[in-house]
């Protein structure tokens, strides 16, 4: 029987790179995909393993995204776990942000998302076995907190394309997962852009205090998927602000206001 297969973007670091080494220890074809320059980084310090292929390519890129797929369909007779992590953020109120950074945190995590599920979507859906497709979003999405609105709907748009293919999909064919954490461990700030030095303490800070790790994710993340649930809300705070949210939308705006302003 061929071994199962999956493509992970945003592989040469952080959740990325926690869920691919995950599947590659339980005998998975991974396609890892990252920047060139990331994919690069993480050559120089670790060689692939067995059945990891390392792919340099832009999300934001299609004619890249088609290139994939032609070559992974000749080379596999199937996919059965795609895997959209690639991101990046930005923080500043509206009105400081940059139009620029608006553009690179709209075009890589949502825009870079749906090109992908666009491409291997249809490829997933013919797999007649288990497939399934994992988006990551983030809490954000839900909270929208503020000098975050960027990162936010870039995240909420995540969401709402993982629900709109999850019901385009009958029997659950494939699978959707959408995971909203909170801070968790990762390489994520190494690409913020930050236009204020307090909106980069405190994000160091909680990156720094949190105990939950690339690798405790993707642990999470793929028993969901073997599960075949929707979402995947990491953190205890996250989960009862999500709970929140949901009940009582106002008065969750009103706390997450509060605590932005005393962190001011």
């Amino acid at each position: 029987m061929p071994p199962a297969t999956a493509i992970v973007t945003g592989a040469a670091s952080g959740f990325g790179r926690a869920i691919a080494t995950a599947l590659l220890a339980e005998g998975w074809q991974v396609a890892c995909v990252d920047l060139p320059d990331a994919i690069e980084r993480l050559t120089t310090a670790a060689p692939a393993v067995g059945g990891e292929t390392r792919i340099g390519m832009d999300v934001r890129d299609a004619a890249g995204w088609r290139a994939l797929h032609d070559r992974l369909r000749a080379e596999w007779l199937h996919l059965d776990l795609l895997v959209n992590a690639a991101g990046v953020g930005a923080t500043g109120q509206v009105g400081t942000l940059p139009e620029s950074q608006w553009r690179r945190v709209i075009d890589t995590n949502l825009l870079g998302t749906a090109i992908g599920c666009e491409t291997f979507v249809p490829w997933l859906r013919a797999n007649p076995g288990r497939p399934h497709l994992v988006n990551m979003a983030s809490i954000a999405a839900i909270l929208a907190p503020p000098s975050m609105a960027a990162y936010s709907a870039s995240k909420a748009g995540v969401v709402a394309l993982s629900e709109a293919i999850a019901a385009e999909c009958p029997r659950r064919h494939p699978g959707v997962t959408v995971v909203c954490p909170g801070f968790f461990q990762s390489g994520l700030l190494e690409t913020w852009h930050f236009t204020s030095a307090v909106e980069k303490r405190e994000a160091e800070r909680r990156m720094t205090h949190t105990w939950w790790t690339s690798d405790r994710v993707a642990r999470r993340v793929l028993r969901a998927v073997r599960m075949n649930r929707r979402y995947v809300v990491v953190g205890l705070q996250a989960r009862w602000l999500w709970r929140l949210k949901r009940l009582a939308p106002r008065a969750t705006t009103a706390l997450v206001r509060a605590i932005y302003r005393r962190l001011r």
